[in-house]
């Protein structure tokens, strides 16, 4: 089975590093996708409140109550 490669901000998934890194991310703050150093999983929670979604897509688009930037944080 092949490793993918997510991005920490928006979820988007990519087959290598060098094309996440090359890439750039509408949700980041520096416009650049950051790697999710996480291993990939069924569910996604959010470490802040603890909400859980099916893909990280689905947990970086969606507004977190408890975080000052109303993001959601991949829990790791």
């Amino acid at each position: 089975m092949a490793e993918n490669f997510y991005c920490e901000c928006c979820g988007k998934k990519y087959s290598n590093v060098r094309d996440l890194t090359s890439n750039s991310c509408s949700k980041s703050p520096t416009k650049k996708h950051v790697l999710y150093e996480g291993s990939e999983k069924k569910q996604y929670t959010c470490k802040l409140c603890g909400k859980m979604y099916s893909n990280l897509v689905d947990l970086t688009s969606n507004s977190c109550s408890k975080s000052p930037t109303k993001k959601h944080v991949p829990a790791r």
